[in-house]
């Protein structure tokens, strides 16, 4: 009798644990970051040019340590540029050559043919941002 109302009791724990996993409304689908998959809108509008990016935050809030990347077609070397502050609704323009690889090679549409950009970001309250927008 008591090992028939122990494994009623066990069943029913799990039963529950299941179910408040289940319905539990975090996500860690990507480690926390919020991406742009069309549902809501883009924390940094990103414009490209033939010889400057312009950024823009149009999160609520203030962003903290911007990751802007240039990934070439090839994969081999990454360009990228930190901006550790932009404030609610700040525009800045970057020039192309402030981007550098890890050995701070300056990137030059004359030798790298770019894939996409990639921007992460964290706001005041530790939340990541990520989104990738293709060269055009």
């Amino acid at each position: 009798m008591i090992t028939a109302f122990r494994t009623v009791v066990l069943s029913g724990v799990v039963l529950a644990a299941c179910l408040v996993a289940a319905c539990s409304s975090t996500s860690t689908s990507a480690a926390g970051a919020v991406g742009t998959s069309g549902e809501t809108a883009a924390f940094m509008a990103v414009e490209l040019s033939s010889i400057v990016m312009i950024i823009e935050n149009r999160a609520a809030q203030p962003l903290l340590d911007i990751r802007l990347a240039i990934k070439p077609v090839g994969g081999a070397t990454e360009f990228t540029k930190l901006v550790s502050r932009m404030e609610a609704g700040e525009k800045r323009t970057i020039s192309l050559g402030d981007f550098g690889g890890r050995d701070g090679t300056p990137f030059s549409l004359r030798v790298v043919r770019p894939k996409e950009v990639g921007v992460t970001a964290v706001n005041l309250m530790g939340q990541k941002f990520a989104m990738t927008k293709p060269w055009k």
